[in-house]
């Protein structure tokens, strides 16, 4: 499929507790390619693993080939285990990776661990993809009947039981959709979904009215307000100059 030009736009912000920023953010707009990666709390050298899957993944994708998102991600799980094995120091680290590839009449993703993907559409928010974690993996199993019900029983929402470079054996999940007129696309780490409820998010979203950057700004301010407790990564992508470059080809033809 042939990528689409993205209009999109960044936000990648420390926080106001963490100490460094271990997120990173790649954005390609020609090839209609999103990177977000977030270092594992806990794992030395966070910073380090996240760019380097940034890093890893914009190379294979950007350089024209064609390989799915799924083998990028395992190109870059690969990358950071290399990486270790040359430097011991850097044992232990790993990093949550989620991939969005635009492309003409479709959107594809692919993520590990916990940085998220939203879709906004028809004034409803839905997030796409799935938590590798392990609260959600409770209350996939039915031991809570919600996310909410975990966290207020006290079950940490910040065990995670995937991600890029902890072991060779990776598995990803991947998916896609066709984009319509309207659409919002949010990548985000936790350290705005933590902040900030899934229905905060989509007032804030309800609100856009063409410029991408304030509704960014609003929402990287509300989790900035709210603590900042973690290092806060967003990426808005509006799915009208997508549809609009797909009807133009289509007329060109």
């Amino acid at each position: 499929m042939k990528p689409i030009t993205i209009r999109s736009v960044v936000r990648c912000d420390r926080g106001l507790v963490r100490k460094i920023n271990e997120d990173a953010v790649g954005v390609l707009p020609e090839q209609g390619l999103v990177v977000l990666a977030d270092g594992m709390g806990g794992h030395s050298a966070g910073e380090v693993a996240s760019r380097l899957a940034v890093k890893s993944i914009t190379r294979m994708i950007g350089g024209g080939r064609t390989e799915s998102l799924a083998a990028a991600i395992a190109f870059a799980n690969s990358v950071i285990l290399q990486a270790v094995e040359r430097d011991g120091s850097l044992k232990g680290m790993a990093t949550t990776v989620v991939v969005g590839r635009f492309t003409e009449g479709l959107v594809e993703y692919a993520h590990v661990g916990d940085s998220r993907l939203y879709l906004w559409r028809g004034e409803q928010l839905r997030q796409l993809t799935r938590d590798h974690s392990l609260v959600q993996e409770m209350v996939d199993e039915g031991l809570y009947p919600s996310l909410n019900d975990a966290l207020k029983a006290g079950v940490r929402n910040n065990l995670l039981t995937r991600g890029v470079g902890i072991g060779e054996e990776l598995k990803v999940e991947s998916c896609q959709l066709a984009p319509c007129a309207g659409d919002l696309y949010l990548f985000c780490s936790d350290g705005l979904s933590n902040m900030l409820s899934d229905r905060r998010i989509g007032k804030m979203l309800a609100g856009y009215n063409g410029a991408l950057e304030t509704v960014a700004d609003q929402l990287l301010n509300a989790a900035l307000r709210r603590g900042g407790q973690d290092n806060i990564s967003i990426v808005l992508v509006a799915a009208d100059q997508i549809v609009e470059e797909q009807s133009a080809g289509s007329a060109d033809v």
